[in-house]
């Protein structure tokens, strides 16, 4: 009769699910243009090679991370995905209006341009 009144008890008392262990993962957090990282202050983990380290290279690289890849490499144009990934028949759905960008929702002059200054390109 006790065995019967303990088991009773429990399952009259909730229980409470077990804890989920990807909830306690911890990431970290991503650095983006906007954020005010402090990446310099890290500890260095690489040492790069001499060469990549001269004062003629520095220059180079500062001089070119002011020019806009467009203007070198020209404008990337629409991403066909039947022509990537050739097959008899297309796995591809067409776009939906919400992912059509040629539309009234393409980007505007005016946000290239302020997209480029923000990038400081020349």
């Amino acid at each position: 009769m006790a065995h019967r009144a303990k088991a009773q008890i429990q399952a009259a008392t909730p229980r409470q699910p077990p804890p989920v262990t990807s909830e306690s993962i911890e990431l970290p957090d991503i650095n983006s243009e906007y954020s005010d990282s402090e990446d310099e202050d890290r500890p260095r983990t690489f040492d790069p090679p001499e060469w990549a380290q001269s004062p003629e290279l520095r220059q180079a690289l500062e001089q070119q991370s002011h020019m806009n890849p467009d203007d070198i490499f020209g404008r990337i144009g629409p991403l066909r995905m039947e022509e990537i990934f050739r097959t008899r028949q297309s796995r591809f759905r067409s776009r939906t209006s919400s992912a059509n960008w040629s539309g009234p929702d393409q980007l505007t002059a005016e946000e290239e341009r302020e997209y480029a200054r923000r990038m400081g390109f020349k």
